[in-house]
């Protein structure tokens, strides 16, 4: 990293208005979606700020001279890179062809310096809200009750909103054409306006109209969506959508949703439910981490990370199951 790299990232943090944004009171992360604008977060959530001057060449101009300091080069064939800022921040950085033309997406995180006592964390509130659990069983909640009982009265509007509000995965099966993507498109809609989303797809289906803080990511015969999978847990998502299930992806994905990041709508081609658990099963057994896993393990993995399971033909839905009772057993059998 040399002395001018170092000039040349400063002074463009400093015109793109990231330098400004990282320090700001209060504010960790901060993002650029597109050209025109940018994200920060700070205790109240996320806020977009217009910037008419950070057009697609300044954003350029900006992702290239960080990968310059950090000893990298964007190209076609290698558009994302992690990298660090001069002062320490830590950064992501994707271009097309992993996401959309015309776009570029990057995401810095400022490293925390606070420290607290566990007293401190107790005079602060912190443990408030706090439940005292020593094992729940296969007891349900009342909001699991509710949801039940939505689904018992084919009370759909409510079942599938407040399936949202509690962050559920969901896992659509069907054939080509059975409108997969479009009824994901309309449960997407459910999602607060306010929460930052990413999609991951092989071409951009799953717009995001009532979403402003969203990423496209694409991939295609550069970029795997193993890798996209991935490079999304940088970018300080609230929600990744994977467009559908087809490959050794499947394991990293339940991963994803399993550690931090749950609320999902994905697909997968399957002629019923109990076929689609089957698939997904495969995908993962015939991948390099699954062929080391016993295939029961594998099984009660993907049924364990999807709560609620659909089966579509011709755009019409003919099977939505919903059996927390079933998960909460074999959650309770693998400890």
């Amino acid at each position: 990293m040399s002395f001018d790299n170092a000039t040349l990232a400063r002074d463009f943090l400093k015109q793109s208005g990231v330098h400004e944004c990282l320090n700001r009171e209060g504010v960790r992360d901060v993002a650029i979606n597109r050209p025109g604008e940018i994200w920060f977060e700070n205790e109240n959530g996320w806020v977009r700020e217009e910037r008419p001057t950070l057009d697609l060449s300044m954003c350029n101009r900006l992702a290239n001279a960080l990968a310059a300091y950090n000893n990298q080069s964007l190209t076609v064939k290698s558009p994302i890179k992690t990298v660090e800022l001069p002062d320490n921040e830590r950064g992501l950085i994707v271009m097309a062809p992993a996401c959309e033309p015309g776009t570029l997406s990057m995401t810095f995180r400022k490293p925390s310096n606070d420290r607290y006592t566990l007293q401190g964390y107790i005079d602060s509130g912190r443990f408030s809200e706090t439940l005292a659990l020593t094992g729940r069983g296969t007891e349900l909640e009342e909001w699991q009750i509710s949801l039940k009982r939505f689904h018992a009265q084919k009370d759909w509007l409510n079942f599938f909103m407040l399936a949202v509000e509690r962050r559920l995965n969901i896992i659509i099966f069907g054939g080509t054409g059975s409108g997969k993507t479009t009824f994901a498109k309309s449960l997407v809609d459910l999602f607060p306006v306010h929460r930052r989303m990413l999609t991951i797809e092989a071409v951009n289906e799953l717009k995001m109209p009532y979403h402003p803080n969203h990423v496209h990511l694409i991939y295609g015969d550069i970029i795997t969506p193993k890798e996209l999978v991935s490079c999304s847990l940088r970018m300080k998502p609230d929600h990744i959508f994977l467009a559908e299930l087809t490959g050794d992806e499947a394991w990293d994905f339940m991963e994803l949703l399993n550690t931090g990041h749950p609320g999902t709508i994905t697909t997968a081609h399957a002629n019923d439910t109990l076929s689609g658990y089957g698939r997904v099963c495969g995908m993962i057994k015939q991948s390099p981490v699954g062929m080391g896993l016993d295939y029961e393990y594998i099984e009660r993995r993907v049924r364990t990370s999807f709560d609620i399971v659909l089966y579509m033909e011709h755009t019409r839905i003919l099977e939505v199951h919903y059996e927390p009772e079933t998960k909460l057993r074999l959650l309770n059998a693998a400890r």
